[in-house]
């Protein structure tokens, strides 16, 4: 059997890690968003399209969940604390309604960035693609 040898997309690396990132934080809201800043702040002049449009909208989309996420805890504080049916109410809408609407874009992108080919976010990517223009 031969090996056949695959050319390197460049910034390929560099937009899966941003597309995963993204991917996590819906989960887990704080380390996976510090971990994509480091990675923006690191690469964002990246020679590489491919880096750059896929961490740029991975951490646009990132920061959105996280506003929505400290959003939902601001909702249970004023409504009662922690130990109110609000919370399970709060984030069973979190998880239910906001979790997948940023997931199935998410997922596609972690698609197409592990093919090397770029892709845009609904709504998000027309704005970081207005921001990336400069």
């Amino acid at each position: 059997m031969t090996q056949e040898s695959h050319p390197t997309v460049p910034g390929k690396a560099i937009a899966i890690i941003s597309e995963a990132l993204y991917g996590l934080n819906l989960l887990f809201s704080l380390l996976p968003l510090l971990g994509l800043l480091w990675l923006y702040f690191r690469y964002h002049d990246h020679p590489a399209d491919l880096a750059r449009i896929h961490l740029r909208q991975a951490l646009a989309g990132a920061l959105v969940v996280s506003a929505i996420f400290l959003g939902a805890n601001l909702l249970i504080l004023v409504l009662g604390g922690y130990r109110s049916m609000a919370t399970l109410i709060v984030f069973e809408v979190y998880y239910i309604a906001v979790v997948p609407l940023f997931l199935i874009p998410g997922l596609l992108g972690l698609i197409k960035a592990m093919a090397g080919e770029p892709y845009r976010y609904p709504l998000i990517g027309r704005l970081t693609a207005k921001m990336g223009a400069e």
